[in-house]
């Protein structure tokens, strides 16, 4: 009988291993998932900043002027984006000085690094 109850212990202790090793793959799985779309985010973000700074640049190239609008942009350079999860403030200042622009994430979060020089 002891040998019994001692193998049903040991079964017992493997299952408890079983189950708390599949939770711990969970939380890492859960983790990495939520670290790799934060990294996306992070690039999508950064790749913003840099369109709208070559095409506010390429249009002062091209024109002479900066350009007046966001909506200029769009539509005379090609710029797109996911205006679901990003917001762009531009602010135009004049046509020959260069605009003030800011990206941010819908969720609030203001952007980690400005082209303008601003933090």
């Amino acid at each position: 009988m002891s040998t019994f109850t001692i193998h049903n212990k040991r079964k017992l202790n493997s299952t408890h291993f079983n189950i708390i090793l599949f939770a711990i793959i969970i939380i890492v799985f859960m983790y990495a998932i939520r670290f790799t779309a934060g990294n996306t985010l992070d690039r999508q973000e950064e790749a913003l900043n840099r369109a709208m700074q070559r095409d506010i640049v390429q249009c002062y190239a091209e024109n002479g002027y900066y350009p007046p609008s966001l909506e200029y942009i769009k539509e005379h350079y090609g710029l797109i984006y996911d205006e679901g999860t990003f917001f762009v403030d531009y602010t135009p200042v004049g046509g020959n000085i260069y605009p003030s622009y800011k990206v941010m994430r819908h969720n609030g979060t203001s952007v980690s690094k400005l082209l303008n020089g601003e933090e």
